[in-house]
């Protein structure tokens, strides 16, 4: 009997994260440095908040604030209301709730803390994995 996979299984284990004081500038260098879409915001250790590129994105649009974009901080944009789970969470129950809900990430706790982050593109990733064990299962390309 096949099991359903769980999160611990396919989410991005111990994510770089930011506190909500750092520099918005800061925080765009460090996800095009480590090719992220996504980190987690902190206070005193606590996820108060998820950056995404397209907060960012949204925030660089003309008109949305006052402030010169460059003296924003990660607590400014983030987004506070974000969706979390625990990590022994099944896959299906997480992806469910992405869909119904318009989410593209889920942050993982252990016990209240953080512990990984799952992101539309670790959705991917699994899938994909799971279509070559299925469908290609000697890593013959030719085999459909």
């Amino acid at each position: 009997m096949r099991h359903m996979p769980i999160l611990t299984e396919v989410m991005t284990p111990f994510p770089q994260l930011v506190d909500e004081s750092t520099l918005i500038t800061d925080a765009i260098s460090l996800m095009a440095e480590k090719n992220y879409h996504h980190l987690p915001v902190v206070v005193n250790h606590e996820v108060v908040g998820l950056l995404s590129t397209a907060d960012i994105k949204l925030a660089q649009m003309p008109g949305h604030r006052e402030t010169e974009f460059t003296e924003l901080t990660v607590g400014d944009i983030c987004r506070r209301r974000i969706y979390s789970v625990d990590l022994h969470t099944r896959l299906d129950d997480v992806l469910d709730n992405m869909v119904a809900d318009a989410w593209d990430a889920a942050i993982v706790l252990r016990e209240g803390r953080l512990a990984g982050i799952f992101t539309s593109q670790d959705a991917c990733r699994a899938f994909s994995t799971w279509l070559k064990k299925e469908y290609l299962p000697n890593n013959d390309p030719g085999v459909a």
